[in-house]
């Protein structure tokens, strides 16, 4: 039986996600923050969009412009890691492609997610142990595509080499990336950098994949979730694990 607080979780994620479309509707100012390189004025509008929310409901916060805040008396409470507007740069350029991403993170790790395309109104969501995930309350599921020479593959950065894949993309927000992979869009997803990512900018993501039934693993071997704003990963998702070995292997240089 699904624990109802994750079902409230995710409810909580898109009053949250409501908050950063109302945001995004009302921008006019898409010049830089000013505070860090790569940083947008309205990301920080949209970071407080989302900490304003999950304050109320009592979470601690992990984003990726605020760092771990939380409301008083929040120490010991859940954590939810955000990624306010994944894919600033495609919002500020106006490609459509770009979102909200939220991931409750209990004792036993991530729990309940939330992908919110703010671009095609589209959002994505699972509990764990659910056995399914959504996309706008209808089930996903991955493709079953298991040959790299068939797959179509979405990347983030500069690949070293032709992997030997069908076809490629590089779509610019890595949670909307790896949710493509999950309602079978894409057969798999690969972050060419070393270090790439942090945890805000997959976690929602990969719970929502391998509840529909996708595969994910970290280059390096490492665990995904990470619950430090200075850690940097680089995961790699696909909807079979013949895939995933394979996009492993050319990854690795050992394919």
């Amino acid at each position: 039986m699904i624990d109802p607080k994750l079902t409230q979780a995710v409810e909580t994620f898109q009053g949250a996600a409501d908050e950063v479309a109302a945001v995004l509707r009302a921008n006019t100012d898409w010049g830089a923050s000013g505070i860090r390189d790569g940083q947008y004025a309205v990301d920080l509008d949209a970071d407080a969009a989302c900490l304003d929310a999950l304050y109320r409901r009592g979470y601690r916060v992990l984003s990726e412009e605020s760092g771990v805040t939380g409301p008083p008396g929040s120490d010991s409470a859940p954590i939810v890691v955000v990624d306010p507007l994944d894919g600033s740069t495609n919002a500020s350029r106006r490609v459509p492609w770009y979102g909200s991403a939220l991931c409750l993170v209990d004792d036993d790790g991530p729990a309940a997610a939330l992908v919110a395309n703010h671009a095609t109104g589209e959002r994505f969501s699972a509990v764990r142990g659910g056995g399914r995930a959504v996309r706008d309350e209808l089930s996903i599921s991955p493709s079953d595509q298991t040959d790299l020479s068939h797959a179509i593959l979405g990347v983030s950065g500069l690949p070293t080499h032709h992997y030997g894949w069908a076809q490629f993309r590089a779509l610019g927000a890595s949670a909307p990336d790896i949710c493509a992979v999950a309602c079978g869009v894409t057969d798999a997803w690969c972050d060419m950098h070393d270090d790439g990512h942090g945890v805000w900018d997959y976690l929602a993501s990969v719970l929502i994949l391998e509840e529909a039934g996708g595969v994910a693993a970290e280059v390096f071997g490492r665990e995904l979730c990470v619950l430090d704003h200075t850690a940097r990963r680089s995961p790699v998702v696909a909807g079979t694990p013949e895939l995933l070995r394979q996009v492993l292997d050319q990854r690795r240089n050992v394919g």
